[in-house]
């Protein structure tokens, strides 16, 4: 009978254990599964992060394209530019900027009024204006 008892008591402090064992293990798997799913959120962010970088890149790759393609038609178009200035169109035209800047140049100095512009302190306060007509003729005539 003691047997007996001590083996009801064995039995009862083992199968308390085991509940014990199952409690602390399901608390265990509950944390587990909270740090795996936080890592399968942290890899759905970097696979995010990669897919933006991805067409990132891309619009780059076609960016680059686009600028090498307009670098060759500018490059095109400058030789154009040089070809025609170097021609005769080019120097017809340097002819007639040359022609229309010396006539301007010849009319604008007929228009100029004759004489000299007069400082601020050149006009005295007793009949200056009539001593400064004079000495701009006097000027003039020399």
């Amino acid at each position: 009978m003691f047997v007996l008892l001590r083996l009801a008591r064995l039995m009862s402090e083992s199968s308390r254990l085991v509940a014990d064992l199952r409690e602390r293990g399901d608390v265990l798997l509950q944390r587990a599964q909270a740090a795996v799913d936080g890592a399968q959120a942290a890899v759905d962010r970097a696979d995010r992060q990669l897919d933006e970088t991805e067409s990132v890149t891309a619009s780059m790759d076609e960016l680059g394209a686009g600028m090498a393609e307009l670098a060759g038609q500018v490059t095109a178009l400058a030789g154009l530019g040089r070809a025609i200035a170097a021609g005769p169109v080019g120097r017809t035209a340097a002819l007639a900027y040359g022609v229309r800047r010396a006539v301007g140049l010849r009319r604008a100095a007929r228009r100029a009024v004759p004489g000299r512009v007069m400082e601020r302190g050149e006009v005295t306060a007793r009949g200056g204006a009539l001593q400064t007509q004079r000495a701009a003729r006097q000027e003039v005539s020399r």
